[in-house]
């Protein structure tokens, strides 16, 4: 491994593992599975959550006033029904939480004619209140607007529902369901597109989302094949994929950096925010890792591909380069060392 590279792992890649250290014990505190509902403006049709005590986001869009959303959670005894209703800003419309239990018939005054409720079922109805002030969330990074919230502990297991009502035309709205943090691999691994997801859902143009990862990604290609010509030497594919990967990983910290800026624009300074930073100092210290591995010429030793595949899974685990940069470095950690031909290097 060249003297180069080893001098960055001593004064980076350790400050990194700590940094990684805890976010290891942050991380299944904050984040939240996110689900998308359509269809469900009928009890009938209502989405069935099916495990209610898993934390989860879903996100809806009601089209008309006095519109409703079902969802249908299969509640056990001594499990939490635990929802939290937010809205998409101050000003935006907000929405009401009806519940509908099977542990006994009372109802709440002035349940909207629309609403069906079962026989044998209670009713209450949760009043969204329009938020006075935002709360800063540091994983997506996102301002919350948070509206009403309900927990109740469950005595009598069965089928609960809960419907949300639109006061207004065309009106977005997130609920927050559960209390226990679990993950598929899978779910893990997508959060990135979700978290972009949830910024495009915000009214975000996909271009002003976008253009901070964008900016680095074509500059630092700008730069390198300048410094390339300048020097005369010449990557291999390896090498350009490695550089490629770590502009995704600057990039994608970019998008992170920028959105904490304006999430924190709204809800004002919070501590909140060094998780975050830890969230784009992280990818930073991997991407520019893998640049300079990817610089490395004419071979890569088995430790630096080592490290490369290292900076791939790191990737993966901590939402770095928006999928693409891991998948890139694990492709130049895979690939042989292999020099243009002499007449490409001669074009």
């Amino acid at each position: 491994m060249s003297q180069k590279v080893r001098s960055f792992l001593s004064h980076r890649v350790l400050l990194s593992v700590v940094l990684l250290l805890i976010l290891c014990l942050a991380l299944p505190v904050y984040a939240h599975v996110p689900v998308s509902a359509d269809g469900n403006t009928e009890i009938s049709t209502a989405l069935t959550i099916e495990k209610p005590t898993k934390s989860c986001v879903i996100y809806g869009h009601l089209h008309e006033a006095g519109e409703a959303a079902w969802y249908q959670l299969r509640m056990n005894p001594d499990e939490r029904l635990v929802l939290s209703l937010m809205t998409t800003g101050f000003n935006a419309p907000v929405t009401d939480m009806i519940i509908l239990s099977p542990e006994n018939a009372g109802r709440d005054e002035g349940l909207p004619h629309m609403v069906t409720i079962p026989e044998g079922y209670g009713a209450v109805i949760i009043r969204g209140v329009q938020p006075q002030k935002a709360e800063y969330e540091p994983f997506s990074p996102v301002a919350l607007y948070n509206a009403a919230t309900f927990s109740k502990d469950i005595r009598a297991p069965g089928t609960y529902y809960v419907a949300v009502v639109s006061p207004a035309d065309e009106t977005r709205y997130s609920m927050a369901i559960g209390y226990v943090e679990e993950f598929t691999p899978s779910e893990w691994i997508l959060v990135p597109i979700n978290v972009i997801s949830t910024h495009l859902r915000e009214g975000q143009s996909v271009l002003s989302v976008f253009s901070p990862f964008l900016a680095v990604v074509v500059l630092g290609f700008i730069v390198i094949a300048r410094r390339e010509q300048r020097s005369g030497s010449h990557l291999t594919l390896s090498g350009w994929l490695a550089r490629a990967a770590g502009l995704c990983y600057l990039g994608g910290a970019a998008i992170t950096f920028t959105q904490m800026v304006r999430a924190l624009g709204v809800t004002g300074p919070s501590p909140a925010g060094a998780l975050t930073l830890i969230l784009v100092i992280i990818p930073v210290a991997l991407g520019t890792l893998a640049m300079q591995i990817g610089a490395i010429t004419p071979r890569k030793t088995l430790k630096e591909r080592i490290f490369l595949v290292l900076i791939g899974v790191l990737g993966l685990t901590f939402w770095a380069g928006l999928i693409i940069g891991p998948v890139l470095v694990i492709g130049a950690a895979a690939l042989p060392d292999r020099s243009p031909s002499p007449r490409q290097s001669g074009e």
